[in-house]
């Protein structure tokens, strides 16, 4: 099990790509590939006054927490390179009452390569499931329609005024 973790303040992160750039120096990482990235959403008006801007620095599945400094007593490079401060790396229950004391935050427990550290994804409760996803074609109507695939293998027609009359049958 895991025990740190990376707490993110994305009420002041400024997309400023540090935290991007010297990971990917940090482990000599090819073009295409990120130990950490960044990701917007916004902008959008909130109300009459405030508009929403958000950016969210999100470690991948490349994300080792540094485990070569972190073992020398270092922080991440992410961490020591954040030009706003906003990134904070510890152990997983002092990380969590930080984050009962703020909103805003978003607690983080990277997994390096989780194929190769679990295994392929089995399903927890019938790990003999065969569900297979499935190709949807959409276009647009004006109404919202939409398919919805069940836990139970049924494939269920919902249009804007509700489930249809085979799903109520069922």
């Amino acid at each position: 099990m895991p025990t740190h973790g990376l707490l993110f303040d994305y009420e002041f992160c400024t997309n400023c790509g540090a935290c991007v750039a010297s990971c990917k120096v940090e482990h000599n990482l090819p073009n295409g590939q990120n130990g950490i990235t960044m990701f917007g959403d916004g902008p959008w008006k909130v109300d009459e006054e405030y508009w929403n801007y958000n950016w969210y620095a999100l470690p991948t599945d490349l994300c080792d927490m540094c485990a070569d400094r972190t073992a020398a007593g270092r922080e991440p490079i992410c961490v020591h390179h954040c030009l706003a401060n906003v990134i904070t790396y510890g152990p997983i229950d002092e990380l969590a009452e930080l984050l009962k004391k703020k909103g805003k935050q978003m607690l983080v427990v990277p997994t390096y390569k989780p194929r190769t550290a679990y295994g392929e994804f089995v399903h927890k409760h019938n790990k003999t499931d065969d569900h297979v996803a499935v190709h949807l074609e959409v276009s647009g109507t004006g109404t919202a329609e939409f398919g919805a695939h069940r836990h139970d293998g049924r494939v269920g027609e919902y249009t804007s005024e509700g489930a249809t009359i085979e799903d109520e049958q069922a």
